[in-house]
């Protein structure tokens, strides 16, 4: 949302919607509600404001095409100077500036997408809130490592960044933040789909500087699971009395090992973990049960939509069967509640957030490896895999479009018969 700060309030410097046609402040002058619910965010402009001299009610105008504010303060100056030197007769009103195609601009513009403000609906590419916090934590790091350089960063235009601005951030990356291959990889292929988004969508003709880069090859580790020793262990560590840091910080949560087992029993992420719910199971023939969940990732990737075509299918297996009915299936098998209680409401991301950072301290307390939460995903897909082999993938969302489609319905009955299927035997 365009903002004017306090001190600059009479400087002459309005914001109009150029949807309907209104001049507005905090609040929209045709509806009155606040400018952050407005459906035309988009529209608003910062709109020049000149009167003329010893003309009562006379003024110029002019509409800036920029959200920085201090652009349009630069902008207002030259304006004002212009119509001076033409005794404030030649200069056309309403005459809209075409800004030069700044990099910054850009940015954001291309995070709002993912975000889904202030951009048209056609134009929504719908990610996560991790996923756009790293993309802007990537771009501020790109303006941090040409700001070192001596650049005027903020000023620069696309066209402006070439082989020698990307030879700044590639030593930054590496000399200053010191990262390691798959990190660096992640933020040199952040930037050229930045650049394609602005070459797609706003029709920026220049070349992509990120894709002289040659990204690094990653040399493959086998992948860390979790034995059933440590997640045992693991699962009898978490107390209240336990869940202390360094720092006096508890981890501990009433809701940390139902959580653990789910997740280990249905490999699913954070996000499908903690939003899985008692509606979501769908028996099969045979009294078979699956869960039945939108594919997140997938769907978010293909269609910028939360809820979309790719269904994964979870299998109810005999362990995880198990699980559920110490949850109390047969009493909440009919309700909409999640499978994981929130006693004390907690949002998603802070259930999210939580469960990694939980993790991360209690599993300290049973083994030297170096697990993650999301270890608990690999463990599981590793215990499919050798029960199913390639038909594993149908229940893991690790695979093309395609295979998706072509699987539906053969995935949710091969789900149903791996209700004999346990974790660890």
């Amino acid at each position: 949302m365009l903002k004017i700060p306090a001190k600059y309030k009479r400087c002459g410097i309005k914001i109009k919607c150029l949807k309907c046609k209104f001049q507005v402040s905090d609040k929209c002058k045709q509806n009155g509600k606040n400018l952050n619910s407005c459906p035309h965010k988009d529209s608003h402009k910062y709109n020049l404001i000149v009167c003329v001299p010893n003309s009562p009610g006379s003024r110029r105008t002019k509409v800036l095409d920029t959200t920085d504010f201090s652009v349009a303060i630069t902008e207002l100056q030259k304006f004002k100077n212009e119509l001076s030197s033409n005794s404030f007769h030649k200069s056309k009103v309403n005459q809209k500036v075409i800004m030069k195609p700044r990099l910054f601009d850009y940015a954001s513009d291309y995070l709002n997408s993912m975000s889904g403000e202030n951009t048209p609906a056609i134009l929504i590419r719908k990610r996560s809130k991790e996923h756009i916090d790293d993309v802007t934590r990537i771009i501020l790091r790109f303006g941090t490592s040409l700001k070192k350089a001596g650049y005027n960063y903020k000023g620069l235009e696309l066209k402006d960044i070439g082989d020698t601005e990307v030879s700044v951030f590639h030593e930054y990356l590496l000399d200053i933040l010191h990262l390691n291959t798959r990190s660096y990889n992640k933020h040199i292929s952040a930037m050229r789909t930045f650049y394609n988004w602005a070459e797609r969508v706003k029709d920026y003709q220049g070349a992509n500087p990120f894709n002289h880069v040659e990204l690094k090859k990653v040399v493959r580790t086998e992948k860390s699971i979790i034995t059933k020793d440590d997640f045992t262990k693991l699962l009898d560590v978490i107390t209240y009395e336990n869940g202390f840091d360094k720092d006096k910080k508890n981890h501990y949560k009433i809701w940390l090992k139902t959580a653990f087992r789910l997740a280990i029993e249905t490999g699913l992420r954070r996000e499908e973990l903690v939003t899985l719910s008692w509606a979501d199971i769908v028996p099969l023939e045979d009294d078979k049960l699956v869960f039945r969940i939108n594919n997140l990732k997938v769907n978010r990737i293909a269609d910028s939509q939360d809820n979309g075509e790719y269904i994964k299918n979870v299998p109810i297996t005999k362990s995880l069967m198990l699980l559920l009915l110490e949850l109390g299936y047969e009493s909440k098998r009919t309700t909409n509640d999640f499978i994981i209680n929130r006693p004390d409401r907690s949002d998603l991301k802070y259930m999210m957030d939580s469960l990694s950072r939980s993790f991360a301290h209690f599993i300290k307390q049973v083994t030297n490896k170096k697990l993650e939460f999301k270890d608990l995903r690999k463990t599981y897909i590793t215990h499919l895999t050798l029960a199913l082999g390639a038909d594993a993938k149908l229940f893991t969302g690790h695979t093309n479009d395609e295979v998706l489609k072509g699987h539906y319905l053969n995935g949710a009955f091969l789900a149903g018969n791996l209700r004999e299927f346990k974790i660890f035997e």
